[in-house]
């Protein structure tokens, strides 16, 4: 038993070794940066040695093939809480304006630190659960705790290195240079020694990961009490997340789902550890749920993309010149307001017009005289509640020839659409299609009137305001910048291929005030 230990733990220190000399052999001979390709294929590489390891720890671990698919787990895990990791050091790049080409260097050697703090943290680990039995408790709660915490986290929040105490004292103790020095992370100048931003940068990496294995070590005790299973999991799968990063950097904003999937993983295997002494979960039901989760935030991400994803997308379609831009001002506004509540677009009900029934008929067709609109709400009273719609055309195709009664405008009335004020524009419009009808009594939650709205105002949300025939009659002049940038409609002869070109043209159209300036106006 103790040979066999023996040979797992030398043939996986040998097996890393190899690996890292291998990058360091052949990554870091070029300077250049890695293509998408090139990540892919690394990626695979990764993979297939861990999977190899894996048959090993399957053909001579004690335990065999428990072992083996308590491994293969605990792998899939840590890649995937890795993913969020993937999304730190992408912003932690950003903010530090790191060249792509110094990226893999500093990732390189933040693997290396990894692997040293990941040790520390699984023999703490271990020798805790150890000592004290109940230390199972205190790390399932932790991950319980950590996986609520991320789903109340903002992801796009705005990360500020500067805050963190370990960059704040390294840059008490060292003179850092301005500027990149190239790749190094430590320079001579005036006969002292100064380190670049580089090294801030790798030191943001480390201490970034270590708060990450707070989160990865205990989760993979929740899969394994094996240390030798979550030490050879972790370290295989951060050998691979470098590559990974060049892979999934250009598109992981887009996954923006998996943030929550990650917070459930936790949440599940922190509940695992907390009842691992009442009920017994199988490794295989583990890795199904881990995989079941992934796949579906994937899916949801895909599915059900944000505006911002969607307006870069578009956008990007716009500057290879696929789509026009006015076409793509009319997507950002559906992608802009498809979300927006109804009762922001709605008429409210004090300015609408409607067919009162208890009026006299002259006062009602004096109404429709002045108002010009093709349907109306009719109610019993003022503030009572529309008992249907009148369309203008059922009233002129009537068979009689008398002014209509109270009874007939209720039987010429059709049936309205009643909607939520909550419910959203793109909810809406479904309502009017669904229901064949274009114009909607919107109710509060406390089932009263408060006004109504139109296919029309929705379709004008949209493009902007639209001048027709009747709106002139009523003496509107509508004039907004969706009108002036929308189709069929030029102000200002406005002739743009972008939003800052567009601008520019318009404030050098404006006409420039000339002032008089006298000797009092000088100070």
């Amino acid at each position: 038993m103790m040979h066999q230990q023996t040979l797992l733990w030398t043939g996986f220190v040998a097996f890393i070794v190899f690996m890292l000399v291998l990058d360091l052999g052949l990554f870091q001979r070029g300077k250049q940066v890695m293509s998408i390709k090139q990540s892919l294929i690394w990626c695979g590489v990764w993979a297939g040695l861990a999977m190899l390891f894996n048959i090993g720890v399957f053909l001579f671990h004690p335990r065999g093939a428990d072992a083996g698919l308590e491994f293969f787990t605990g792998y899939v895990t840590e890649e995937s809480l890795s993913l969020d990791n993937i999304f730190v050091f992408l912003l932690l790049f950003g903010y530090f304006k790191v060249p792509r080409v110094y990226q893999h260097k500093v990732l390189f050697w933040g693997v290396l630190g990894a692997v040293i703090f990941r040790a520390i943290f699984v023999l703490g680990g271990l020798a805790l659960m150890s000592r004290f039995n109940w230390m199972i408790y205190v790390f399932g709660g932790f991950l319980v705790l950590t996986g609520i915490s991320m789903v109340r986290k903002d992801q796009e929040k705005e990360i500020r290195p500067e805050k963190n105490l370990v960059m704040r004292a390294f840059r008490r103790c060292f003179r850092v240079t301005p500027d990149y020095h190239r790749d190094r992370f430590f320079v001579c100048k005036n006969g002292k020694l100064w380190v670049t931003p580089l090294l801030m940068v790798l030191i943001a990496v480390e201490s970034t990961d270590i708060v990450f294995a707070t989160d990865s070590i205990p989760a993979i005790f929740a899969i394994t009490p094996d240390p030798f299973l979550v030490f050879s999991s972790n370290i295989l799968a951060l050998i691979g997340i470098r590559s990974l990063y060049f892979a999934v950097a250009g598109f992981m904003r887009n996954f923006y789902f998996l943030h929550y999937g990650f917070a459930s993983i936790l949440v599940m295997l922190g509940t695992k550890m907390l009842l691992s002494h009442v009920v017994q979960v199988p490794i295989a039901l583990s890795l199904v749920l881990i995989v079941f989760i992934l796949l579906l935030c994937v899916i949801i991400s895909l599915l059900r993309p944000r505006k911002a994803d969607l307006k870069r997308i578009f956008g990007r379609t716009a500057e290879l010149g696929l789509i026009p831009f006015r076409r793509l001002l009319v997507i950002e506004n559906m992608i802009d307001h498809a979300d927006k509540p109804v009762r922001e677009v709605m008429r409210p009900r004090s300015s609408v017009a409607v067919i009162r029934l208890n009026s006299p008929w002259n006062e009602n067709a004096r109404l429709l005289r002045k108002t010009r609109f093709s349907r109306y709400p009719i109610v019993e009273a003022d503030g009572a509640r529309p008992l249907g719609i009148l369309h203008v055309m059922d009233l002129a195709l009537a068979e009689t020839r008398q002014e209509p009664d109270a009874a007939q405008l209720k039987e010429l009335a059709r049936s309205g659409l009643e909607l939520r004020e909550d419910l959203s524009l793109s909810e809406t419009a479904a309502q009017f299609r669904r229901h064949s009808n274009e114009m909607g009594i919107i109710l509060n939650p406390s089932g009263e009137w408060t006004g109504i709205v139109t296919l029309e105002d929705l379709f004008e949300e949209l493009v902007g305001e639209i001048e027709d025939e009747s709106s002139i009659a009523r003496g509107e002049t509508p004039m907004s910048i969706a009108d002036a940038l929308s189709p069929g409609r030029i102000v200002l002869n406005l002739h743009a291929g972008s939003m800052p070109e567009a601008i520019e043209n318009i404030i050098g159209a404006i006409p420039k005030q000339e002032l008089s300036i006298d000797s009092q106006t000088m100070l």
